[in-house]
């Protein structure tokens, strides 16, 4: 089965009002050259284990090369496979179950990781912080800690803020590395640098290219000491991450040397991987410090994600296109074009993401790596997965760089098979998946998550609780929505008419109305601190009655945080990814309001063990 160019690149679509609307004809005419220019190749088999599959006929091998023999119609136990058909045709083929597995019934905590500082973290949060919230989590009854992304960034300075314009998204970022759990710290003297990373901790607004120069100095002194002696477990992890990390390694090194992850200014020679390659070598040393540092954020995150409640890890849409990602992956990326969405009622201009958008042509023919390899590396410790923007499965929205958001396309992606690999992997893991469905969704969109047991995700800021579906995660809020106190005292609404940015404002005076009257407070007198804490504990005792399978408490709205995490749309005019929580997370967790959070969200798990 091959696609055809309108189902690649439709012509129009159904907005989030229900209108059809017609996508920009000369953009759609660009787009379909792209992406159909050198042909369509056939799809990937999908099918289920034991299952009939008429398209399985010809010699099956492995993704090695090795001869399975011929098929004959039948999938063959869970995994991928080649399919090399009779008229010669090569197809990728997927076997996975036909459903992902299931979470019970519960609650949970979602978390800024970046913001969530304790007295010992170094100006941000780190992987030992989650360890401390994943087991507090646990102890007050939650199954689960949903985190913002954890991609890697570049190691140069300006630090990306966004978790959500990683560098890759399939390695890990350094700077939530917990310097003083490294083997070898004990063996330095880090005094001078731990000192300047907590003094960090005294501002609420995040310093990532501090934290990066003091983590990174104190990183290169326990290398220094322990490169000669180190433990085995390091080489084994090393060599398990073959080329993909001798790569990723190799382009942090270009990208500190030259001072730029702009990759597509370096000299010639460097801009692809292969003429990387003498370089690699003749910077061994350092390509090995860089592979030492994901090994060491991968033992820490696996720590945490065995601590206590579930860790729920978070994918972002895409990756910068400065980023190693995009370096690697550069034959199958159109750079002339974002990703973000079209206008809708809750971002009047519609939004543009500055990331690049990869061809669904030609990353079936790569099989799929690079998604295969993300979702894997996903899902090695956590117990859990968020696919943000899940539309990504099934189309995204492309944007002509500095083009007006409402001027996009919508161009379709392999569907079956990326749900087939996520439903693969997840049962590889043991892992439940949830996909943020909100905004514009196409139709049959939640209807094929249902079927196959991904969970839906559902803010009570955006739509009523009693609304809800059973299998969603229901929260409050999102990191691009407005908490609870900002809701309530009207500040965030005040913040978006500062900055300039469109919103319809009716709209959030009657979601603040609402949210008051649930509350029993009145908006003629002074909003303090009293009310916005019935406001949350009103927000949540709603939710706690709501039909989803798992809610969250957002740290955000225990801590009575009004500012949001993310303004949409916003580059300089919000501190985007950068405000702390108010206190160390610690003191946050045991404080009242979090407490009374945490009390009232178990009681349904209480209520459901009675049952």
């Amino acid at each position: 089965m091959t696609l055809t160019l309108p189902q690649l690149v439709p012509a129009s679509y159904v907005d989030a009002h229900g209108t059809v609307r017609e996508l920009d004809a000369a953009t759609r005419e660009v787009v379909s050259d792209l992406v159909v220019g050198r042909g369509v190749p056939a799809s990937p088999v999908v099918c289920t284990p034991g299952e009939p599959a008429p398209a399985l006929h010809g010699d099956l091998e492995t993704l090695d090369g090795a001869p399975l023999g011929p098929v004959d119609g039948t999938a063959p136990e869970a995994g991928y496979y080649r399919l090399r058909q009779p008229d010669g045709t090569r197809r990728l083929v997927i076997s996975a179950p036909a459903r992902f597995p299931q979470p019970e019934r519960g609650w949970g905590w979602a978390v800024q990781l970046y913001a969530a500082r304790s007295r010992e973290s170094w100006g941000i949060g780190e992987y030992r912080d989650l360890a401390r919230i994943a087991r507090s989590a646990q102890a007050a009854g939650a199954g689960s800690v949903l985190i913002s992304p954890v991609h890697a960034a570049a190691p140069i300075v300006p630090q990306q803020s966004s978790p959500y314009s990683p560098s890759s998204r399939q390695w890990l970022q350094l700077l939530h590395i917990a310097v003083e759990d490294v083997p070898g710290a004990g063996d330095v003297d880090l005094t001078d640098l731990a000192e300047r990373g907590r003094a960090l901790n005294a501002t609420r607004l995040i310093q990532r290219d501090v934290v990066w120069e003091i983590k990174r100095t104190a990183l290169e002194r326990i290398w220094a000491a322990t490169r000669d002696r180190l433990p085995v477990e390091h080489d084994v992890w090393v060599a398990s991450g073959g080329v993909d990390l001798q790569r990723f390694a190799t382009w942090c090194v270009l990208a500190e040397q030259i001072g730029d992850a702009h990759w597509r200014a370096w000299p010639q020679e460097y801009r692809t991987p292969g003429g990387a390659v003498d370089f690699a070598a003749e910077n061994a040393d350092r390509v090995a410090f860089y592979c030492w540092a994901q090994w060491l954020a991968d033992v820490q995150f696996d720590r945490a994600c065995r601590a206590g409640a579930t860790v729920v890890a978070d994918v972002a849409v895409g990756f910068d296109s400065s980023s190693a990602d995009a370096w690697v992956h550069q034959e199958l990326v159109c750079f002339d074009f974002e990703v973000g969405c079209p206008p809708d009622r809750h971002n009047l201009e519609g939004q543009k993401w500055g990331l690049p958008a990869m061809s669904p042509t030609r990353l079936v023919e790569a099989d799929l790596a690079p998604f295969i390899a993300m979702v894997r590396s996903a899902l090695s410790h956590a117990g859990a997965l968020r696919i943000d923007h899940v539309m990504q499965l099934w189309r995204l929205y492309w944007v002509p760089l500095g083009g007006h958001a409402a001027a996009g396309v919508y161009v379709n992606y392999p569907v079956d098979a990326l749900l087939a690999i996520l439903r693969l992997e997840a049962h590889r893991a043991g892992a439940w998946v949830v996909g943020e469905d909100m905004g514009t969704v196409a139709d049959g969109v939640r209807e094929t998550m249902a079927e196959q047991g991904m969970l839906g995700y559902r803010a009570a800021l955006r739509l009523p609780v009693d609304q809800f579906p059973e299998a969603v995660m229901g929260a409050s809020s999102t990191h691009d929505q407005a908490t609870v106190a900002g809701t309530l005292t009207g500040s965030d609404m005040e913040d978006l008419r500062r900055i300039g940015k469109a919103a319809d404002f009716t709209q959030l005076a009657g979601v603040r109305q609402e949210l008051a009257t649930a509350a029993g407070v009145d908006l003629t007198q002074p909003v303090g601190a009293d009310e916005v804490a019935r406001a949350v504990r009103a927000q949540y005792g709603r939710l706690s009655e709501c039909a989803a399978r798992v809610v969250l408490a957002s740290l955000d709205d225990a801590g009575a945080v009004a500012e949001r995490p993310n303004m949409p749309g916003t580059v300089t005019t919000w501190p985007n990814w950068c405000l702390s929580l108010p206190v160390p997370v610690e003191d946050l967790l045991e404080s009242p309001l979090a407490r009374e959070v945490a009390g009232i969200l178990d009681a349904r798990r209480a209520e459901d063990l009675a049952a």
